[in-house]
């Protein structure tokens, strides 16, 4: 059977189709002229994945587990028709899929010691915490490999709140971080360690600062410092995450799940009432990853703008500050959700 690089969403997927395919009428979307291969050519890669999941009587459909991690097909219909004829012409113990799913017990201690070592360093140890069997056993220090490149072209926002009006707008130097003496803790950063927090879009840096009707708002734009020669990366948590690596299957699962984790602490919003130890586990793991990975900040979805992104940047002296504006709050979207 034959099948084109349109059945499927996942990029790498659908770079190995069009690499080594061959133009053909799918058998699937019935596209005509189009790079295909046989299907058989991905049995090894679907029967990998399919050992990295156990029946569960209370599990989730195996087809919504795969698409709502990796959104590894075009559509369902496409996928369940793809996995179906996989399944039958492979030895797996899945048997369709509709199978009732949950990850198998290695994926799920792997991956759910994150929230085991939130509460050690918390309450139990901090500055001893075990890292050989985070990087020997577990593996994690593979786990943060997709990165992006700052360029020189790109432009970030940072924004302070005045809170006396009709003061002028702050001036350049007044935007970078405090003074390290009298650095606060944050989600990403020690206290006294003070890290560069930016975001992609001058309207999610408003929401990050929890700016209200008529508040009086410093934003300013940073960039790449031009003298900076090297390439800067930056550990992406935002990236689509892409499935189709044969042979490491289960380690690029076990990597977006805890990405996912840790991504959803690190966009928590920091609420007036929160403790400096419920920052720990996300400043640990920062600096696990500057440390194991090289890289000089990390990206990650903001949680009060849906469509936004944040940046932390570990060392400020990499970034500039070009301009700042001073803008007033006009209008307010709120929301509420029942807890």
């Amino acid at each position: 059977m034959l099948v084109c690089k349109d059945c499927f969403s996942d990029k790498e997927l659908k770079g190995f189709i069009i690499s080594s395919g061959h133009n053909n009428e799918c058998g699937y979307c019935k596209k005509k002229d189009i790079e295909t291969i046989h299907l058989e050519e991905l049995f090894d890669f679907f029967k990998e994945l399919f050992d990295n999941f156990q029946i569960k009587a209370d599990g989730e459909r195996l087809i919504s587990k795969i698409q709502g991690n990796w959104n590894l097909f075009s559509d369902i219909a496409i996928g369940n028709r793809v996995m179906n004829y996989i399944i039958g012409n492979i030895d797996t113990h899945i048997q369709n899929s509709e199978e009732l799913v949950d990850f198998n017990v290695d994926i799920l201690d792997n991956v759910n010691y994150w929230h085991t070592l939130k509460e050690q360093l918390k309450w139990e140890r901090r500055y001893l915490t075990d890292i050989d069997y985070l990087t020997e056993e577990l593996g994690w220090d593979s786990f943060f490999e997709s990165k992006i490149i700052i360029n020189k072209d790109d432009f970030f926002y940072r924004a302070r709140i005045h809170h006396v009006s009709d003061e002028d707008a702050y001036t350049n130097d007044k935007m970078y971080c405090p003074p390290k003496e009298v650095s606060t803790a944050g989600r990403a950063n020690p206290r006294g360690i003070p890290y560069l927090y930016l975001s992609e879009s001058e309207d999610t840096v408003l929401y990050e600062t929890r700016a209200s009707y008529l508040d009086e708002v410093s934003t300013a734009t940073f960039t790449l410092k031009p003298s900076i020669a090297e390439d800067i990366y930056i550990s992406d948590f935002t990236e689509a995450p892409t499935i189709f690596h044969p042979n490491e299957v289960s380690k690029k699962i076990k990597s977006t799940l805890l990405k996912q984790l840790i991504s959803n602490d690190l966009s928590k919003p920091m609420r007036r009432y929160d403790s400096e130890l419920d920052y720990i586990p996300t400043q640990f793991i920062c600096e696990f990853i500057k440390v194991f990975t090289g890289v000089q900040g990390i990206k990650f979805r903001s949680s009060v703008h849906i469509t936004g992104n944040n940046l932390v940047i570990f060392n400020q002296e990499l970034m500039e500050c070009i301009s700042v504006k001073k803008v007033k709050i006009s209008h307010l979207n709120i929301r509420f959700r029942e807890v």
